[in-house]
């Protein structure tokens, strides 16, 4: 759906009226050179530059009479050789100068693509191969080997084997007796591996090929009146030819193997076929023809198997076109007094439309007929349409209307003079012809429709404007305004505008009221597809294509690897040479906003991948379809996300609730999204909603499609956000569905007739969270029995019938249950019975709670025994038995705050708290049932509250006796000793015992020395000071010095090694450790944000390894924390060890101040002032150590760090250029003097 614009033309004149003999170009400097000259004179070589202006010229060593062969550059070699039929061949570059002479001539020549093999053909008909040093590699006759290597063709299926019509062998006969052109022509394969020659042996063409060896590799099929012309296809695999038949001239396809491959017939009033060249990427055929009327260059192009005329180039006695070997659209057209340069492209063939109204229609090019399709009624595949229009004369150019609804269009005739107007009505009407005048100006390359009598053109004299009235009259003017070559038009309905762009890419608007060129935007480069849309605040954006397929929009880069685009009002739709296509909103963001990358890791509706090569046909400017071809040329309609969401969300601005439902529907999008979009506007219209959708089925699926979750943050985020680089948040939304099915149901309720949405109505219930489906059995058993079975059945469609079977006994509706249960597939034989024991049940509240204790609500069910054991005291067993079984304690005592089994429920609570070991919840317990104290008192010393066990054992009302006083003094007493509470033992003793004894000696213990000696005196036992206090004393005065001795030794061993490891740089410890690398554990001392250690080579993820690797990686990850808490000396490990173990014996140093305080003070009040001043000066100097040390110690922990390029660096200050690093180990709080004794020495 594509045709060939011409974006410039450049006629080159010669001097002195010579003829043009041949030509060849050098693409690598962009020179053309000429061979010229006339009969009378020495043969010249002229040499012209890029812009076309002569530079330099040189005589060759022939006349200008003489039969050129070849000309061609070589471009290693760098120069020009000539052939000439005489057999001469000479070279011209530094100089002239005659390399070699064929005796027998030369009959044809031509050099391989790649420059390294010159293959000729003699006059006595021998193939000659040379190398570009002109030495012969190979030399036989062209006719020999016909015998082996004639292909073998038994009949199947060919020509002679099918019925052809009358004449059609007398028509063979007679082409094979007309005349055969001698001529001989040369052709290679695009990759130099094999040539085809085409000669005439015993009055029949033959083409036969030939490897590069010059072996003979095939002999082609017999064809009757097949001609001299002859084109291998550079893509290798046709060769093309041309047949003249009686009535016709068809251009004719062989395979390399020999055999015919298809044909397509030339235009009717072609005479003569003079020569045929593909284009460097065998995507064009030029065809030299005589077409009566004089010669032309006619360029076909193939799509889905049918060939197209795509155009005709005209002029002054043309002989051949050479194509540029690099560019595949620039072609020169060799004329007898010249050459034209024309650059051809390939641009769309679909309006860009702007209206609502519009067809979207293309118009293909094929010769004089325009292939009609309004797209926007009828998606007919190429190379069929839905119109044929006839223009009598080849189509140069066709223009689509830039005002209007756009479906009008006008045709630039191959006489670059004659314009057609056409104008269709909307829909699938045929395009009339109103207007058919012929511009006055100079001749036109291009035109558009500006306005209904209004119609520029571009030419060789630049941008005119031509006027046509009612009365026919026809006025050009011309327009100025543009200081370099305009070299593309281009009507921009979305701003109904003409744009012109210059070679330099600066657009231009053709404005009507001055008549000039004023200046629009600039583009970065020139572009060979512009479109331009009003972008709101930013004004007018044009949005461009170049021929390297870069994208812009104004001066900014889109893509860099556009293949083909369509813009819409709305959005911008291009694809790209990675085979995606990509959209971008019409916004801000098309100039400011980030374009992420094509990434197939990423699912965003703003791209999505296509067929390799697909290039957009039309983006439906009202709908949700976008229209690619295949690079075979057949066409497939897709519905992108991103424009169906844009439908979408049109039709809920417009409150179109039914075009949008059925969108999402036909489309699988979420329907979600028909809430999420606007939430307040989509509550506030659920009537209009109801109203417009009008189906329960409809409403069904909308309702049972809802969740908790914003999709317009997670699923459907958007072009433009995705364009402003938005993170998609978690989009979570609590609530939601049971928000909008609590709104919705009663609109459903209060419609006129209700009775056709009950399956929605019954959708809600279902769908809130939790389902509601005991609301929805109530509703059901509201209804008539037709009604009810129907309701039934949905809902039973909705839900597992075990869950509603459980939903509807329940309700403690035993019908309703039947009805269920008849419906399920469970056995009567269970079920009949079940429900039949329940239903013979006396009582109303005991039924319930067997109802209730069978599905499990075992607190209900608990009210319900309850209510029954008001009825009928005898249940109590089944009452307390229920309680304890499913621990319902609390709600037990509820229940029956006012019952006299009250107290029985408290002391049951109790025991289970008891064995749970919560000792204080059950003594409260006890105590609430009033009738426990025994148990009370044992909770009580269970839980180390002796005070309060003693209270109440102690009490008159109590039931204890002395001695059970005494045991439970005691047994408080033990509890509290294992439990290394010695001062509150020792207090129960001294307070309910006579053991003295026992209580110093649980004091000291403690070392509650004061106390000790207190109560020694105070129960007249002063001989326990000599045989409990002082040895408990001296004991402990020495055991504390050995404590605090090796904390010291500790402290200062730790602190001399952490001070070695600081000194020692992280490689040498590394090497020293000789670290497993396959162990890929982080340390603490690692950085946790780079994700990095020092001994893995590469990060592991987690997500793709097995249960077996995972496994050993647990494994290894638990034996490098143990390695890690050993500290092995050497490894990375130990610093972080070591500052650990400090800071444990710091801790421990503060727990001893008090421990040294007290007992020093209980040393002095002995008279033991040495021991205690000796004591003191140990501890002193493990608190001077620790205070002198402590803060290096931690202020100066080493971390791994990882620098800017990837290296695991050591620092000091983890906050050095905002490094990441771990966190340290925290500072411990350091021993204070407050201890000190200062009196001491």
């Amino acid at each position: 759906m594509r045709n060939l614009s011409i974006l410039g033309e450049t006629a080159v004149e010669l001097p002195d009226n010579h003829r043009l003999l041949e030509l060849c170009v050098d693409v690598t400097e962009e020179r053309v050179f000429v061979l010229c000259g006339d009969d009378s004179a020495t043969a010249r070589m002229l040499t012209y530059d890029n812009q076309y202006t002569l530079t330099d010229e040189c005589e060759l060593p022939f006349s200008a009479s003489e039969q050129f062969m070849s000309m061609h550059y070589v471009m290693e070699r760098e120069h020009v050789v000539v052939a000439v039929a005489s057999g001469d061949i000479c070279t011209a570059g530094s100089g002239v100068e005659v390399v070699g002479t064929v005796d027998a001539g030369i009959a044809a020549c031509r050099w391989s693509p790649d420059d390294e093999i010159l293959a000729l053909v003699t006059g006595e008909a021998r193939v000659l191969l040379m190398t570009a040093d002109f030495d012969v590699l190979c030399e036989h006759a062209l006719d020999e080997g016909q015998e082996e290597s004639v292909m073998v063709n038994v009949g199947w299926g060919t020509r002679e084997t099918q019925y052809q019509g009358r004449g059609v062998q007398q028509e063979d006969e007679q082409l094979t007796q007309q005349e055969q052109s001698p001529e001989i022509q040369v052709s290679w394969r695009g990759d130099g591996q094999f040539l085809a020659v085409s000669f005439v042996r015993a009055g029949m063409r033959e083409i036969r090929v030939f490897s590069r060896d010059g072996q003979l590799h095939s002999v082609c099929e017999a064809v009757a009146g097949l001609e001299h012309t002859l084109a291998w296809k550079p893509s290798g695999r046709l060769i093309a030819a041309t047949e003249k038949r009686a009535h016709r001239h068809e251009v004719v396809f062989f395979e390399r193997n020999g055999l015919r491959h298809g044909e397509f017939a030339l235009h009717a009033d072609t005479q003569r076929a003079l020569a045929l060249s593909w284009n460097s990427e065998s995507s064009v055929l030029a065809a030299v023809v005589d077409a009566g009327a004089g010669v032309c260059v006619q360029l076909w192009a193939d799509r889905n198997y049918h060939w197209y005329m795509k155009q005709e180039l005209r002029g002054a006695d043309i002989r051949r076109v050479v194509w540029d070997p690099e560019d595949p659209m620039h072609v020169l057209v060799v004329c007898a007094a010249g050459f034209t340069s024309v650059r051809l492209h390939s641009v769309p063939a679909v309006a860009h439309v702007a209206s609502t109204e519009s067809n979207a229609a293309s118009c293909v090019v094929d010769g004089a007929q325009v292939l009609y399709t309004p797209f926007a009624h009828a998606n007919v595949p190429p190379p069929m349409s839905l119109h044929t229009l006839d223009a009598r004369v080849p189509v140069r150019h066709v223009s689509f209307a830039a005002f209007g609804a756009g479906n009008g269009f006008a045709l630039l005739l191959a006489d670059r003079r004659t314009v057609v107007l056409y104008t269709c009505d909307s829909g699938r009407s045929c395009p009339q012809e109103i207007r058919r005048f012929v511009l006055p100006g100079s001749d036109a390359r291009q035109i558009a429709w500006l306005e209904s009598g209004v119609v520029v053109s571009l030419g060789a004299s630049g941008v005119e404007i031509t006027r046509i009235d009612d009365g026919d009259e026809v006025v050009t003017r011309s327009c100025p305004g543009c200081d370099s070559p305009v070299a593309l038009l281009s009507a921009a309905p979305h701003v109904g505008r003409v744009l012109a762009e210059d070679a330099r890419g600066r657009v231009f608007n053709v404005s009507l009221a001055t008549e000039r060129l004023e200046l629009y935007a600039e583009l970065p480069a020139q572009c060979v597809e512009i479109d331009a849309v009003d972008c709101g605040d930013l004004g007018v954006v044009v949005v461009g294509r170049t021929a390297r397929n870069q994208l812009y929009a104004n001066a900014r880069l889109l893509s860099p690897a556009c293949s083909s685009f369509y813009l819409r009002k709305d959005v911008l739709v291009f694809t790209t040479t990675t085979h995606y296509v990509r959209f971008v909103a019409i916004n801000e963001g098309l100039i400011t906003g980030d374009i992420p990358a094509d990434d197939e890791a990423v699912v965003s509706e703003a791209r999505r991948r296509v067929e390799r090569g697909s290039t957009i046909v039309l983006a439906s400017p009202t709908g949700d379809a976008v229209v690619f071809q295949m690079p075979r040329g057949n066409l497939e309609t897709v519905r992108p996300r991103a424009l169906v969401l844009a439908a979408v969300r049109q039709a809920l601005d417009a409150r179109q609730y039914r075009e949008a439902l059925m969108a999402c529907r036909v489309n699988r999008i979420d329907m979600n999204m028909l809430y999420d979009y606007a939430p307040a506007a989509f509550m506030g219209d659920l009537a209009e909603f109801v109203a417009q959708v009008n189906e329960a089925d409809l409403l069904n699926l909308f309702v049972s499609s809802l969740r908790d979750e914003d999709v317009t943050q997670t699923m459907y985020t958007g072009i433009q956000s995705q364009l402003a680089g938005e993170d998609r948040p978690d989009g979570a939304k609590p609530g939601k569905t049971t928000a909008v099915c609590r709104a919705l149901r009663p609109v459903l309720q209060s419609v006129a007739d209700a009775s056709r949405f009950m399956p929605t109505v019954l959708t809600t219930l279902m769908c809130e969270k939790p389902p509601a489906i005991d609301a929805a059995l109530q509703i059901i058993a509201a209804l008539g029995q037709d009604r009810r079975d129907a309701a039934l059945t949905y809902l039973l469609f909705l839900s597992d019938v075990n869950t509603v079977y459980d939903a509807a006994l329940g309700l403690y509706d035993l019908p309703l249950a039947l009805l269920v249960a008849q419906r399920s597939q469970r056995d009567p034989r269970e079920y009949l019975p079940a429900l039949g024991e329940l239903n013979a049940l006396p009582s109303e509240e005991y039924r319930r709670f067997r109802i209730d204790s069978q599905l499990g609500r075992h607190e209900s069910a608990l009210g319900h025994l309850c209510a029954a054991l008001r009825e009928d005291a005898d249940r109590w067993t089944e009452v307390a038995g229920f309680i304890q079984q499913h621990r319902l304690f609390q709600q037990g005592a509820e229940l029956l705050a006012d019952h006299k089994r009250i107290g029985d429920v408290y002391v049951m609570y109790g025991d289970a708290l008891a064995a749970d070991k919560e000792w204080g919840q059950a003594a409260a317990a006890y105590l609430l049932s009033q009738k426990a104290v025994a148990q009370a008192v044992e909770a009580f010393v269970q839980n180390k509250e002796w005070r309060s066990a003693m209270s109440l054992a102690s009490a008159a009302d109590s039931g204890f006796g002395p001695q059970a006083v005494y045991d439970t003094a005691r047994q408080a007493s033990t509890v509290l000793e294992d439990h290394h509470m010695f001062g509150d033992a020792a207090a129960v003793l001294l307070e309910y015992t006579e053991e003295t004894e026992d209580a110093v000696m649980l004091l000291v213990c403690g070392a509650h020395w004061a106390e000790a000696v207190r109560c020694s005196h105070a129960r007249e036992r002063s001989d326990l000071i000599e045989t409990t206090v002082r040895p408990g004393m001296d004991a402990a005065c020495e055991s504390l010095e050995e404590d605090i001795g090796e904390i010291g030794e500790g402290f200062a061993a730790k602190v001399e090694r952490l001070r070695a490891v600081r000194l020692t740089p992280l490689s040498q410890m590394t090497e020293m450790a000789g670290v497993d690398d396959s162990v890929d554990v982080m340390p603490d001392t690692a950085s946790m944000a780079s994700q990095f250690s020092t001994f893995t080579a590469t990060l592991t993820d987690i997500s793709k390894i097995t249960g077996s690797t995972a496994r050993r990686l647990s494994k290894n990850k638990r034996k490098a924390e143990r390695k890690r808490v050993r500290g092995k000396k050497g490894s990375v490990f130990e610093e972080s060890y070591l500052v650990d173990s400090l800071s444990k014996l710091i801790a421990r140093v503060r727990v001893h101040q008090d421990a040294v305080r007290n007992l020093n003070l209980a040393l002095l009040q002995f008279g033991r002032a040495a021991a205690a001043a000796r004591l003191q000066r140990v501890f002193a100097a493990v608190v001077e150590a620790v205070l002198r040390d402590g803060d290096w110690v931690f202020d100066h922990q080493r971390v791994l760090v990882q620098g800017d390029a990837g290296q695991i660096d050591l620092v000091d200050d983890v906050t050095a250029e905002g490094l990441p690093a771990t966190p340290r180990l925290p500072k411990p709080v350091l021993p204070t003097d407050a201890w000190r004794i200062s009196a001491l020495p």
